[in-house]
């Protein structure tokens, strides 16, 4: 396997999970439920940060 291989998985993986925690605060009561809220957020953004970095090795790849 290529590590453009194992990047292109990540990157699916990592986009269904942004799918998966936006369909979930999505269903979430903000009053009632704004812990959770909140913790979706930060995994969300933890999710963003990890999508960033692979596509930023992606670019070395592809540049290489």
């Amino acid at each position: 396997m290529q590590p453009q291989d194992v990047i292109w998985r990540l990157l699916e993986h990592y986009s269904l999970q942004l799918q998966l925690l936006d369909e979930s605060m999505g269903e979430l009561d903000p009053k009632n439920q704004l812990d959770l809220l909140s913790a979706l957020r930060e995994c969300e953004q933890l999710t963003r940060t990890q999508i960033n970095i692979l596509r930023r090795m992606q670019r070395r790849y592809d540049n290489a």
